[in-house]
């Protein structure tokens, strides 16, 4: 190799690829297309889209089962914010338990405390079941949501009935009105069933106030229908915030379902593309391709992916009879009696740890020892031949023939790996595989011969008999070497170890093999199915009852599909860390690309919390109207906020009813959405609105003593009935939850600043007013007891729980959120992870097997008998060999034991592997090569029978096609050698006609073509001379109409066809026109 002189690089990716767009990316779905297929109303493959009645308390997706799998991953999800609900009513008990401790006019104090206790601890123990999941999942979702409103229930009415003294309407309305907020936002029950229970609860409460109450009688209407308004806003709050949570876990669900979907379907795809892959190279060579597929070659030299092995034992097995037998056999019969018979040897390899190199037309060639060395290497391969002997023995009997296998087997090193950049297989090469290959031409029918290296490594394992293989071959001569046969296995009962690997290969030389010669492929044979296995299958349960077995059979694959997806969501719900993603108390993403991302597609549902504010200025006007003095400022407040609110719900709703809006509205709602500084200041805004509502009356309240106050009027401009302030502001901090296209932090300080600034109303500004429902219990009952504790403590301490809790749950609501786009994201990348993978190893797979053959191994499970084969009636053949090769291949130090000779020669295949990307030449496949034959076809396209052509010349042009690349092959060699200082020459064989192209073995698959013509067209090569091309006169006939020039060379003796007239190519007449633009209409290219 020191007369190899540098060549300029082009730079080039390796290894080289054909370019796939394997359509793996799915595009973004939209939000309209998710709601679309929660109501069932997607339109599929061009239908009229099914709709479903719209039932916003029974939302589902139109899929049954997608409708079950996303109820399991909703529960999941509520299942989180249970102990959140659980704590809120653990410190609502802790709160009454600190204020039944002050105040001691509670007649039933220690009874009181004693409840609240047993409450709290009760809290405690369904927190520590739920927050660790000690009990089982039908436990945790079917009953403890329902324990748990129970429980805030009972304790919410213990406190109204112990507590309060003496009892009023309003009462505990402030508590009732947070809970069932909170119930509907945190406990996974139905929607539909928690309304029922918040009714119930309300009833419950209603009849309680109304029955026990004992001041303030005389409007009791009044406050239990002002009550009844503050509920009826939260149970709307609640839906609200219900529906919206519902769409967003719905629409975070459709989409993670999607990309787990995609990824688990592309998954399957690689795993079939790996299975491919791996089942004719290699594990170690096809991770190293898959990792250079897409890199840049930034070296002198074509990658090359070639490994010496020493110590291996490589066996060459050849069916002697195989031609005779053939001969009586139609073409489909021959090639199915060869892919049973190989897909037998293939099982065989794999008991025996053989490693199977390649198939040439009846010889089977493998190895044992790659690519993980054994001990018993030749144990094994002995053990593969006998193996073969006996297996040949029952075709010889089934088909009564004299058919026979002939197996050598030699030990020594070999260098193993692929060579060029297209239609890669798995070969060896090495002195010790031709002396192999000569061992098995050497041998004796039914025997397996072994050479003495072979013999040594044994162990004593076989009897054997002098072989005298050098006396039946020349070349065993000339190495002077000893030869055996097997004679019987010395001890039968010992197992041989297990774990081979699955590959293919090829045999060192065409005409080293007696193939067989298959004299005519008929016109009508079209893609073999196995025919009389269809037969069999058709009729055998013809007297049968009719089955759903089909039907059976993809219920169960659905299921399997769904109980798949389930297991991969509730897997990245246990493994997501989102902590290690994220800053604890900021809740921000650290990846600040990331948080970009996630603000800019934050969760735009702005109408749903600008209507909520709208439905609670309505409501706090109501309750107004009930309990409050009906001033002007009041009723010009409401209506300027009401009027201002429904200008921004309607501008919100644009981006959703964009046929009913003008331009300028969908562009200014959409930029508000899309914008956080925007999203923020609209927010604040309209929270402003909705508190100036409740502060305005606050602020306009009449500042004079409540000194002999008999009842509280609600017309009494004073404000009587000031806690009416506070339960609306509650729902207030439910509008500020409702939110959801801001972030928690902008909630955090909306919430502050409201409840500090009431605390600051009701105890420094306006202390006076808050004061007067005590003042005038003290003044109308004197002598009945009073509660200890001052009403406007107690509803400052409420408001305080309240906001916490909020503002707890809103950043629950925010991690909930950031959980959701990172799962979103993730699937995302993984999908592209997995999708990239894909196209890695489709690019490979493409590179072992046509497209078009390799998408029918890629599309179902095929069993090892199964056979694919496609007949073409007008193809063209050409073998391209480098003779005097073998004389410059050398395993001397200097060339790194041959290494650096199989460099060059990969730099040679390669070369010629680079001028079938040339657009002139897409009508030609290559089909491999064998040690430095090149073998090329022309005319191989997917569905050659849809191929019309106008006339003669349209017909054959691939044919002038596969000629022309001969040349640029042999110009390639020139410029080699004029570069490296060599003197390759390439002899050439060329013949047209029909032939069958298929694959022998499903699960090892390897990809040939047989017929007459390839036999022709490798006699062609090797009767051939070097530096020449050459042809049969049928074949002259039809190149010299485009300008081929021919010398007539005259009757050429051709093993098994006799004597044919030859010509050698000499050149080409360039006067003559070709207006062909080397494609045919309407066909398909074959990769």
């Amino acid at each position: 190799m020191g007369l190899l002189k540098k060549r300029s690089s082009s730079g080039s990716t390796q290894p080289m690829v054909r370019s796939v767009s394997p359509d793996i990316e799915l595009s973004t779905v939209m939000d309209t297309e998710l709601v679309a297929k929660a109501y069932g109303k997607r339109d599929t493959e061009g239908k009229k889209p099914r709709t479903r009645r719209y039932n916003p308390f029974h939302r589902a997706f139109d899929s049954s089962d997608m409708e079950t799998s996303y109820q399991k991953f909703f529960v999941r999800r509520r299942l989180e914010t249970l102990p959140v609900m659980i704590a809120f009513s653990f410190f609502f008990d802790v709160v009454v338990l600190i204020i039944y401790y002050l105040d001691r006019a509670i007649p039933s104090r220690v009874i009181a405390i004693s409840i609240m206790a047993i409450c709290a601890v009760t809290n405690l123990i369904l927190f520590s079941l739920s927050r660790y999941r000690l009990i089982s999942d039908w436990s945790l979702t079917r009953v403890m949501p329902y324990l748990i409103w129970s429980l805030v229930c009972a304790q919410s009415f213990v406190d109204l009935g112990l507590y309060y003294q003496p009892l009023m309407p309003s009462d505990g309305a402030g508590w009732q009105v947070f809970f069932i907020f909170a119930s509907f936002t945190m406990l996974p029950v139905p929607l539909g069933a928690m309304i029922l229970l918040s009714t119930f609860a309300i009833t419950v409460h209603c009849l309680m106030v109304g029955l026990l109450s004992l001041a303030n009688k005389e409007y009791m209407a009044e406050q239990i229908g002002a009550n009844i308004l503050l509920y009826l806003c939260a149970i709307i709050l609640g839906c609200v915030c219900y529906l919206v949570s519902d769409k967003q876990h719905r629409m975070a669900f459709l989409e993670t379902n999607e990309s787990l979907k995609t990824k688990l379907t592309i998954q399957e795809q690689a795993a079939q593309q790996e299975g491919l892959l791996l089942s004719v190279l290699p594990k170690h060579v096809a991770d190293a391709m898959v990792m250079d597929v897409g890199k840049k070659n930034t070296g002198q030299f074509n990658r090359i992916y070639i490994r010496r092995h020493e110590n291996v034992s490589i066996l060459f097995a050849d069916i002697v009879g195989f031609t005779a037998m053939s001969g009586k056999m139609t073409a489909q019969e021959l090639v199915k009696t060869l892919n049973a018979l190989f897909a037998n040897f293939d099982k065989l390899a794999e008991k025996n740890n053989q490693l199977r190199i390649k198939i040439l037309g009846d010889c089977y060639y493998c190895i044992c020892g790659v690519p993980e060395q054994r001990i018993d290497h030749a144990v094994c391969s002995v053990q593969m031949g006998l193996d073969m002997v006996v297996a040949i023995a029952a075709v010889r009997k089934s088909t009564q023939s004299g058919v026979d296998m002939r197996v050598g087997i030699h030990t020594g090193a070999v260098l193993a790996g692929v060579m060029g950049q297209k239609r890669w297989q798995f070969d060896v090469w090495s002195t010790d595989v031709v002396l192999a290959n000569n061992m098995e031409s050497g041998g004796v029918p039914g025997r397996v011969h072994i050479s003495q290296t072979t013999f040594d490594c044994l162990n004593g394992e076989f009897d054997v008999e002098p072989g005298e293989g050098d006396t039946r071959s020349d070349s065993i001569k000339q190495a002077g070497i000893k030869t055996y046969l097997i004679k019987i296995v010395k001890n039968q009962n010992k197992p041989l170890s297990t774990g081979g690997l699955d590959l293919n290969g090829h045999l060192d030389s065409v005409e080293d093999t007696d193939g067989p010669a298959m004299e005519s492929v008929p016109e009508n044979f079209d893609k073999i199915k196995k025919d009389e296995m269809e037969k069999e299958n058709q009729f055998k349960d013809k007297n049968k009852t009719v089955s759903f077995e089909p039907e059976v059979e993809e219920r169960e694959e659905q299921k399997d599909e769904n109980q798949k997806l389930d297991e991969a969501i509730a897997e990245r719900e246990s493994n997501t860390k989102l902590g290690e993603k994220m800053y604890f108390l900021l809740l921000r993403f650290k990846d600040k690309a990331m948080e970009s991302r996630f603000q800019q597609g934050k969760d735009r549902m702005s109408a749903a919390g600008i209507s909520s504010a709208l439905v609670v200025v309505f409501f706090v006007f109501l309750v107004q109207l009930l309990m409050l003095p009906r001033t002007a400022i009041s009723i010009a407040t409401f209506c300027v906020c009401f009027v201002v609110l429904s200008i921004i719900t309607y501008v919100s709703l644009a981006p959703s009813f964009k046929k009913s809006y003008p331009s300028i509205l969908i562009k200014l709602a959409t930029f508000v959405e899309r914008t956080p500084w925007a999203r923020i200041m609209c927010a604040t805004f309209i929270i402003a609105l909705v508190s100036v509502t409740d502060i305005a009356d606050v602020l306009t309240c009449v500042d004079e003593s409540s000194d002999n106050v008999t009842n509280l009027s609600p017309r009494d401009l004073r404000c009587l009935n000031p806690h009416y302030f506070n339960y609306m502001l509650l729902l207030v901090m439910a509008v500020i939850t409702t939110m959801f296209q801001i972030t928690h932090i902008v909630k955090f300080l909306l919430t502050i600043i409201i409840t500090a600034f009431y605390c600051i109303l009701m105890n420094v500004i306006k202390p006076i007013l808050y004061n007067r429902p005590d003042d005038f219990l003290e003044d109308s009952m004197p002598s009945t007891d009073h509660n200890e504790v001052a009403s406007r403590i107690a509803n400052t301490v409420q408001l305080v729980v309240v906001a916490a809790a909020l503002i707890y749950f809103n950043s629950h609501l925010e991690v909930t959120s950031r959980l959701l786009f990172y799962w979103k994201t993730e699937a995302k990348e993984q999908k592209e992870e997995v999708g990239r993978m894909r196209v890695k190893n489709e690019n490979l797979v493409l590179n072992i097997m046509p497209e078009h053959v390799a998408k029918h191994f890629l599309g179902s499970k095929k069993s090892e008998e199964e056979l694919y084969a496609q007949s073409y009636t007008e193809s063209g053949v050409m073998f391209a060999s480098m003779p005097n090769f073998s004389d410059f291949y050398s395993e001397d130090a200097i060339n790194n034991q041959g290494t650096e000779c199989l460099r060059f020669l990969n730099e040679i295949i390669s070369d010629f592997d680079d001028l079938l990307n040339e657009p002139r030449f897409k009508s030609i496949l290559k089909i491999k090569t064998i040690n430095s034959t090149y073998m090329a076809a022309s005319g191989v396209f997917p569905n050659p029978e849809e191929i019309h052509y106008r006339d003669d010349m349209e017909r054959w042009q691939h044919l002038a096609d596969l000629v022309d690349l001969a040349f640029s092959m042999r110009n390639t060699l020139d410029t080699i050698n004029a570069q490296s200082f060599n003197n390759f020459m390439l002899k050439i064989g060329i013949n047209h006609g029909p032939i069958l192209a298929g694959v022998i073995g499903a699960t090892k698959p390897h990809y040939d073509i047989w017929g007459n013509t390839v036999n022709v067209s490798s006699r062609m090569e090797s009767t051939g001379q070097p530096g020449k091309i050459q042809v049969v006169e049928a074949c002259m006939n039809i190149l010299k109409r485009y300008g081929f020039k021919f010398e007539k060379r005259g009757l050429v003796k051709v093993k098994g066809k006799g004597e044919l007239m030859t010509y050698y190519l000499i050149g080409k007449d360039e006067t003559v026109r070709n207006d062909m633009d080397n494609s045919i209409p309407n066909m398909v290219v074959a990769s």
